[in-house]
């Protein structure tokens, strides 16, 4: 069961393109986990998007907290930090004692991938890993060497 004091993240996608407008998120072709790219190493031929929905509660509300969304390769290592900052979640007036909000974000990706193969991408809040989501990349076309 979760704890209601922590945080929780609630999702978090990879999709063609994504948007949050007015505490809604708009998703166009969301939820896969393989990616072609033109040619490797190189970045897709669009980009495309993450989105994060992460469950604040109440005692986490009203305070700035470090948010970090990233992908990382196969090793672990860092490849692109596709958002980085401090957010805040307020309590809008009126709302009761306890309740827990839902912080969104969408942004924008188009790392430059160095090979084919399982790439993660990382959600954290004050360094602590909230939840990661993989992807499969692969090039359109092999490359001389593997062809």
């Amino acid at each position: 069961m979760n704890d209601p004091d922590e945080l929780k993240l609630d999702y978090l996608l990879v999709a063609d393109a994504g948007e949050v407008v007015g505490g809604k998120l708009y998703l166009l072709g969301g939820g896969w986990d393989r990616l072609l790219v033109p040619q490797l190493p190189g970045p897709p031929a669009a980009p495309f998007a993450v989105a994060v929905g992460i469950g604040v509660p109440w005692g986490m509300t009203n305070k700035k907290l470090r948010l970090s969304i990233d992908v990382l390769d196969a090793d672990g290592g860092q490849l692109s930090q596709l958002a980085g900052g401090e957010i805040e979640v307020g309590r809008p007036p009126g709302m009761r004692v306890g309740i827990s909000q839902r912080f969104q974000i969408a942004v924008p990706a188009q790392p430059q991938f160095a090979t084919e193969g399982r790439y993660v991408v990382r959600c954290s809040i004050d360094a602590a890993v909230l939840g990661s989501t993989a992807i499969e990349v692969a090039a359109a076309t092999p490359s001389p060497a593997t062809a």
